[in-house]
């Protein structure tokens, strides 16, 4: 045989080649050169990190880069005759095509599907270990069939912790793989996140995996990156230094945090950056065509996925829960909250600086503390470094388990008609849920937007005549499987929709109550997390008017809890944000009023509702009563206006509250006096516009229903004797005769109303 160099191998080295077999990454030769037995040789490339080795010489860049194999032989009787890869079951291979079909460009291996995991092969054992089983051929030679199982690096890893090895032996493995990429094979094994027939782990190498993941000794630990700055400066004597430049000093995680990181990274790779829905169906169609909305992931791969993540994450809250690893340092520094700005002695102190802590720093003796005092603090301390990459390591936990909630919402939409769900939405929604990718729907305000919507509409088909099932079914899937996006005020929520949705379909009276009570007695524990819009209007139809009165009420209430804009506390910023919120609370009990009134805003004419008068009047005078019951004078002002602008009088002076009379006044009178007090002559004489004349028209009348004959006089003399701004608007004399006969009759009754001069 002859080397690629052209210079002759030495014999006990020459290859005799009989036939060789060649696919995606990995190389098998039948070699028949020893003449007691021949053997077979398996090349692959190296999985393990191209560590630069210190050298002097210019190709020491080059060989760290240089492809680098690994070769074994395997003694064998028989002449190989031909190899084949044996592929994935069809299932998990489907699983893993519908995962990288889109990243990995893996859509011309659609049928068959199995052959997709072959260009996820010769992508090396690193990055796809976690998601493909065990490599296998099988081998067909003169003496019969063999199979072939390549490991990868995970199952040596495995073997070290399954037996009595040394830990020299599991520190080689770190080195040579780099303490990173170790760190992430110690989550997987500990974890259990490998392939279904590969995840047979036993506790023991579980738990011996998780110790190696957060043995300071083998990951290292936090450390300040560039710190060697203002080295020794010293020169000769008569010399000139101009010192180093200094390099900003950037934290550096431990390898724990960079195993966490690839681990994670390549469990979202095949989502992350990819639209969770697909338009389908139609050819040509695309995000703006027609075609049939889908989920793009299959709801098996999807599930895979998400096993995986819920894993990692329990894994990682169970290791906080014990105080493991770097938690359990941390939390023995003190809960005080301020250990990322901590300035006091580092983790030597106290009781922890006994030297058995393995996160121990060690403490810098006399000579170390006189040469340090010459150097520049530390921007960070050991504390808080490791604070740093707890708080860095929790936020990684936390979006592992959103990712996790959020690939349970999906399954639980693809469980359903996606299509049919998705037209209850409007084109523009349609439009963003097709370009929402999955970063978007587990990190965005816009992703919580379009969940909310999509769980809506399944909500809204179980609910409907035509559902399958109830609220409590699918909710306790929601509430357990994806809680951020699913909470206990959803459920109070949709539960009240369905009693309501059963109160509209009966026809027994006092049942629809009991429906009708029943939603309204959760609304009222989430009054500002439901939308009172749809909801009220359903009470309207069942006649349910304490809901329809309360509920926009309570929203209100606590959109100003403190009564901050009444009091003219709060910034003015969001003084008139809060009022509009408010006002909007404000209107659905006045649109019950028009609805029953059958008008529309501003006097214009609106539906008019089946009842007969006598219920409506019934009607009306029950949200009048329930709406002045209501310690909130903002809304009593607006419920008066509004029953004077649908000319319901009667019943606002016969039902209004103790505040009626104070509001009359003030939109009657252009100065703020009592009317009881004794007017001026300037004050009698001083224009009246036509709008604070039906004011003090209303005031007149109330005194007259409730027997005050005096404060009736007197209003009425105010309205004989009124004068316009306007001269177009003046009364004549014969429309001031009303007002001049039952002042009369007034005076008649009460002769001291008015004096001798009036």
């Amino acid at each position: 045989a002859v080397s690629a160099a052209g210079r002759a191998q030495p014999e006990d080295l020459a290859l005799k080649v009989e036939s060789a077999f060649y696919s995606a990454g990995a190389l098998i030769m039948s070699d028949s050169s020893a003449t007691a037995m021949s053997s077979l040789l398996a090349v692959q490339k190296d999985s393990a990190a191209q560590l630069s080795l210190p050298s002097t010489f210019a190709t020491a860049s080059r060989s760290s880069k240089a492809l680098r194999e690994t070769v074994s032989a395997l003694p064998v009787e028989g002449r190989m005759l031909c190899a084949s890869d044996v592929f994935p079951l069809p299932d998990a291979a489907f699983i893993m095509q519908s995962l990288y079909a889109d990243v990995e460009c893996l859509s011309a291996f659609r049928k068959p599907s199995e052959k997709a995991s072959v260009k996820l092969w010769a992508k090396g054992d690193l990055p796809t270990q976690h998601i493909l089983p065990r490599r296998r051929m099988v081998v067909f030679n003169t003496m019969g069939l063999m199979e072939l199982v390549f490991n990868r690096p995970v199952d040596i890893l495995r073997k070290l912790f399954d037996g009595n090895t040394l830990r020299s032996q599991i520190e080689e493995f770190f080195n040579r793989f780099g303490a990173g990429e170790a760190a992430a094979m110690c989550l997987m094994l500990a974890a259990k996140l490998l392939y279904t027939e590969d995840s047979l782990i036993s506790n023991a190498v579980s738990e011996k995996a998780a110790e190696a993941f957060e043995d300071p000794g083998l990951v290292g630990m936090p450390q300040l990156n560039g710190t060697t700055a203002l080295s020794n400066t010293r020169t000769q004597a008569g010399g000139f230094s101009m010192g180093q430049v200094v390099q900003e000093a950037e934290p550096l995680f431990s390898g724990a945090y960079e195993g966490l990181c690839l681990c994670s990274s390549r469990l979202l790779y095949p989502v992350w950056e990819l639209p969770v829905m697909v338009v389908r169906g139609l050819i040509g169609s695309n995000d703006h065509g027609d075609g049939v909305v889908v989920c793009r992931l299959s709801t098996g791969a999807m599930k895979v996925l998400e096993s995986k993540i819920r894993s990692l994450e329990t894994f990682l809250r169970s290791r906080r829960n014990k105080r493991r690893g770097l938690y359990g340092y941390v939390a023995g520094l003190g809960d005080s909250g301020s250990i990322l700005y901590k300035t006091g002695p580092t983790i030597g102190a106290g009781i922890h600086n006994n030297g058995k802590s393995p996160y121990r720093i060690r403490d810098m003796d006399s000579a170390d503390q006189s040469a340090s005092n010459k150097k520049p603090r530390s921007l960070y301390t050991s504390a808080e470094l490791a604070a740093m990459e707890v708080r860095a390591i929790e936020c990684l936990r936390r979006l592992l388990r959103r990712s996790g909630e959020a690939l349970v919402l999906l399954q639980l939409i693809c469980q359903h008609n996606v299509a049919r769900l998705v037209q209850t939405l409007g084109n523009d929604l349609r439009k963003k849920l097709v370009q929402l990718t999955f970063h978007q729907l587990v990190c965005s305000e816009d992703g919580d937007q379009l969940a909310m919507r999509l769980i809506s509409s399944l909500m809204e088909y179980y609910i409907g005549p035509e559902g399958k099932g109830t609220v409590e079914d699918i909710s306790t899937k929601l509430r357990e499987g994806c809680p951020s996006y699913f909470n206990e005020s959803d459920y109070k929520y949709y539960s009240a929709v369905e009693s309501l949705e059963k109160a509209s379909m009966t026809n027994n009276q006092d049942e629809r109550d009991i429906l009708a009570r029943e939603a309204f007695n959760l609304l009222t524990k989430i009054p500002d997390s439901a939308d009172l819009s749809a909801i009220c209007k359903r009470f309207e139809n069942l006649r349910f008017y304490e809901a329809v009165v309360r509920l926009p009420l309570q929203k209100a209430q606590a959109l100003d809890s403190n009564a901050d804009v009444i009091n003219g506390q709060i910034d003015a910023r969001h003084h008139d944000t809060i009022t509009a919120q408010r006002v909007q609370c404000y209107e659905i009990v006045m649109n019950a009023l028009r609805t029953l009134k059958g008008a529309g805003r501003s006097g214009a004419p609106g539906p008019v509702t089946a009842l007969d008068p006598a219920s409506r009047s019934k009607c009306i005078k029950q949200i009048i009563q329930l709406s002045v019951q209501w310690p909130d004078t903002a809304f009593h002002e607006h419920l008066y206006r509004t029953l004077i602008e649908l000319g319901l009088d009667n019943e606002l002076l016969e039902y209004g509250g103790s505040d009626l009379v104070a509001f009359l006044q003030s939109a009657g009178r252009k100065h703020q006096e009592e009317v009881r007090g004794a007017p001026r002559l300037d004050d009698l004489g001083a224009p009246i516009s036509t709008s604070q004349t039906k004011y003090l028209e209303l005031l007149a009348r109330y005194y007259v229903l409730k027997g005050e004959h005096v404060a009736a006089a007197r209003m009425l003399l105010i309205l004989a004797e009124r004068q316009c701004s306007n001269a177009e608007e003046a009364p004549a004399l014969d429309q001031r005769s009303p007002d001049f006969v039952l002042l009369l009759f007034f005076t008649s009754v009460c002769p001291c109303v008015v004096s001798i001069n009036t």
